[in-house]
């Protein structure tokens, strides 16, 4: 996932999620629901990555991503969907499983990070209208 977008997201798939610098961001517990919601509602997922977000600084971890696999041409929207949350969801709940988080937060020495509280999951939500004009704008530059 390279870009990010201005995408407003349904309320019901926010929920949970705080916004900063353009991106929504869920706490490790609160995503697993928007991804759901989100599939129930005909979003696809792109995919995301993880940050630490703390008042004054966003620590990226760009290293950290759930990224889904492109619509096949062809491919009904319903089902890239499903697929492309399923996607996102699994590989997110096998960063969790296998990531410390406290060992990457001393990668930024001089920010105090506690990753029980400063831990978010950034991802991009869209419908498929979102996508096709996605699919403009990266045609057109």
């Amino acid at each position: 996932m390279t870009t990010r977008m201005n995408f407003v997201l349904s309320p019901e798939i926010a929920q949970g999620a705080t916004f900063r610098g353009h991106e929504y961001g869920w706490n490790v517990s609160s995503f697993p629901d928007a991804v759901a919601k989100a599939e129930a509602l005909g979003y696809a997922c792109l995919g995301g990555q993880f940050q630490f977000r703390l008042n004054d600084a966003i620590c990226e971890m760009y290293w950290l991503n759930a990224d889904s696999k492109e619509r096949v041409p062809g491919e009904a929207w319903a089902d890239y969907s499903r697929r492309s949350c399923s996607e996102v969801l699994n590989r997110f709940q096998d960063l969790i499983s296998n990531t410390d988080f406290s060992k990457e937060a001393t990668g930024w020495p001089s920010v105090p990070i506690d990753p029980t509280t400063h831990l978010v999951f950034v991802a991009d939500f869209v419908t498929e209208t979102d996508l096709a004009d996605l699919a403009k704008t990266s045609s057109a530059g």
